[in-house]
């Protein structure tokens, strides 16, 4: 039995490194894309979070602004969709309580539509739960949300529940 060695040719092996080298760039390509997809989804995370910590604050700041009118939390009822308008200007004039709980909602959903993506909200008092109020906060989001009776499609929201009376 004899063993044969068989010389390749320079055109195969010419041949068989070009092959290497394209397997080698499809590889690299790859790990690219790979690297690029995680750099892009975290760039849309950090953003859902920045967010988030807009709504936090906005929705605080109502809170706030609830507490000091207590008397006149019902005038901050606003539903989902809902535009509040006022002519009244209370920086620049003294107001009554019943003004200034219209001008307040009206300054905030300012506030709400310049800092947030559809910035939308919905301030409502929560049954069962006397002198209780929610606030809900929401704006756009970049993945379809779970289903939620608590806020409309396509929104992400952030909630808040507070008494202003104590």
């Amino acid at each position: 039995m004899q063993l044969s060695v068989r010389r390749l040719s320079r055109q195969t092996c010419v041949g068989l490194a070009m092959l290497e080298a394209i397997a080698a760039l499809l590889v690299l390509k790859a790990g690219a894309v790979g690297v690029l997809w995680w750099q892009q989804q975290a760039t849309v995370r950090q953003q859902q979070q920045i967010y988030q910590f807009i709504a936090m604050g906005l929705a605080d700041d109502l809170a706030e602004r609830m507490r000091i009118n207590a008397s006149q939390s019902a005038l901050y009822a606003l539903g989902w969709g809902e535009s509040r308008q006022t002519t009244q200007d209370c920086f620049a004039s003294a107001c009554s309580w019943s003004q200034l709980a219209q001008w307040n909602i009206a300054q905030w959903q300012l506030a709400l539509r310049a800092q947030l993506p559809k910035g939308d909200a919905s301030v409502y008092p929560l049954s069962g739960l006397a002198g209780w109020w929610g606030i809900r906060v929401g704006w756009s989001a970049n993945k379809m949300p779970v289903a939620s009776t608590t806020c409309p499609g396509r929104l992400q929201c952030w909630n808040i529940w507070i008494r202003p009376q104590r």
